[in-house]
């Protein structure tokens, strides 16, 4: 009888064993993983590079990684993004950006938006470039690479030299109260550089001799205006 009990009392320890074995451990225990396999509060990381057509880097423009939720609105029927984050990079001077964030199961949608900021009348806002959805790419791991061609590369480069002509005090008012002119005409003389900076919709022209302001002229505003 003896061989038997001993038998019994190891054949019930391993089924204990197996029992606990099986048994789901605590959530505290266990990693939380959210979709795409991440941990909630993982180090995510997104980079790439930013050129224009030709392959060319351009740099110091900003990345917008936007961070939302999209749900499903009864009143409209449709797909609707709320609570918005965004988290910004500035491109190098080889195009490279990098964006880190901790990952976060609240948001199920992730847009990539490449811009230059540009003031206008109710301050500065980023002059969308281009944009691109991450969402699928995202539940690839990380890190996350995503390299942006600019079409409109030429806008930046007519906005940055029009930038750099802007160094007298009048301009400088000019533009921090109004943000870049719709149209900038140049008249050169001998003895001086007349310039028009025409703002279409506000219906307004400044004038300008050797950057100094010598004229304002209103007309009545037009929305669709001359290139």
């Amino acid at each position: 009888m003896e061989p038997q009990r001993s038998r019994a009392t190891a054949l019930a320890v391993v089924a204990a064993l197996v029992l606990l074995a099986a048994a789901p451990r605590p959530a505290s225990a266990l990693p939380r993983l959210t979709r795409g396999g991440y941990e909630q509060g993982q180090r995510i990381e997104v980079k790439g590079l930013v050129t224009d057509p030709a392959g060319r880097p351009i740099g110091d423009l900003q990345v917008v990684l936007e961070l939302g939720r999209e749900v499903f609105d009864f009143r409209t029927f449709g797909r609707t993004k709320k609570k918005v984050t965004p988290v910004t990079a500035t491109t190098t001077a080889r195009g490279e950006y990098t964006i880190v964030f901790p990952w976060d199961d609240f948001y199920n949608s992730f847009e990539l938006v490449v811009g230059v900021p540009v003031r206008g009348p109710k301050g500065e806002t980023l002059s969308e470039l281009e944009r691109q959805d991450l969402s699928r790419r995202m539940e690839r791991g990380t890190p996350v690479v995503a390299s942006v061609v600019v079409e409109n590369a030429s806008f930046v480069r007519n906005f940055r030299e029009f930038l750099a002509t802007v160094d007298s005090a009048d301009e400088r008012r000019v533009y921090e109260q109004l943000g870049r002119p719709d149209k900038v005409q140049v008249t050169k003389f001998p003895d001086r550089d007349e310039t028009a900076w025409w703002y279409f919709q506000a219906g307004r022209v400044y004038r300008f001799v050797d950057g100094t302001l010598r004229a304002t002229e209103q007309f009545d505003p037009v929305r669709e205006f001359p290139q």
